[in-house]
């Protein structure tokens, strides 16, 4: 298998460099596809070496359910969405950690997260995780030229494939760092996507609504996320859709 590993980053390098000026959106030129290839070869060789959290598992149920909360929205698009063909992926993940990232058109979903989720709940994650990827928060503010991320990305794979990774470094956070994928703003930004393809499935009279945004991350955290009027960033989300910001026009605001 890690000859195959090798090859598909070799493979997506060749194909960045090629695409790295291009400024079409298509599902596969854009190059934010490419670099969501390179990080799932980079957590596949972690999940045979060191990081079994990465483990792509064989869960058909889970799966099932998966898909099938993704192409209700594919069903009932309240955009055009440019990754029509989302690949969602069951991973272990770590115990008591439920958990949901995307990256490219690789929307990667804990085992346990699905299972502790209604159908609608599990649509919101989606939909989310979709926004994220329709947004692509992987590229949006990479500090870096994108030859020098897939060189840095390229640079991780080497270390996780040869074992020296370090020990007490959290693999994922630190491609999210490279990547800049975390932040408020484009959690907010995905929230407020996400919330208006729940509302727009509503209005077709499908049993969603924005607030099983709120519902998913109450279940996740252990309590009603509403109550929370910190200024922790969930909480911020939380207000947000509260105070429905969604209905306010283009979530570009953020």
């Amino acid at each position: 298998m890690r000859w195959k590993n090798v090859f598909a980053v070799n493979f997506v390098l060749s194909f960045m460099v090629a695409f790295q000026v291009q400024a079409s959106v298509a599902q596969y030129v854009s190059p934010d596809y490419y670099l969501g290839q390179l990080v799932r070869g980079i957590l596949m060789a972690a999940a045979e070496i060191s990081h079994p959290q990465f483990k792509e598992i064989e869960a058909p149920e889970i799966k099932r359910r998966a898909d099938q909360a993704l192409q209700k929205i594919y069903q009932y698009p309240a955009f055009k969405y440019r990754y029509d063909k989302l690949s969602i992926v069951i991973i272990q993940g770590l115990p008591g950690e439920p958990n949901g990232f995307s990256f490219g058109n690789n929307m990667f979903l804990t085992k346990s997260i699905v299972e502790m989720l209604t159908p609608a709940q599990l649509t919101a994650v989606i939909a989310h995780e979709l926004a994220h990827s329709e947004k692509a928060h992987n590229m949006q503010k990479t500090p870096l030229p994108l030859g020098a991320v897939a060189y840095q990305l390229k640079t991780i794979y080497e270390s996780v494939k040869a074992g020296k990774w370090p020990a007490g470094r959290d693999l994922l956070a630190s491609i999210q760092e490279l990547l800049a994928t975390s932040g408020l703003a484009m959690e907010l930004q995905a929230d407020c996507v996400a919330a208006q393809q729940l509302e727009h499935m509503k209005r077709q009279g499908l049993p969603h609504s924005a607030a099983d945004l709120n519902s998913a991350t109450s279940v996740l955290m252990g309590f009603d996320i509403t109550t929370d009027t910190s200024e922790d960033p969930a909480a911020v989300r939380a207000q947000a859709l509260v105070n429905k910001v969604y209905e306010q026009g283009s979530c570009d605001i953020f």
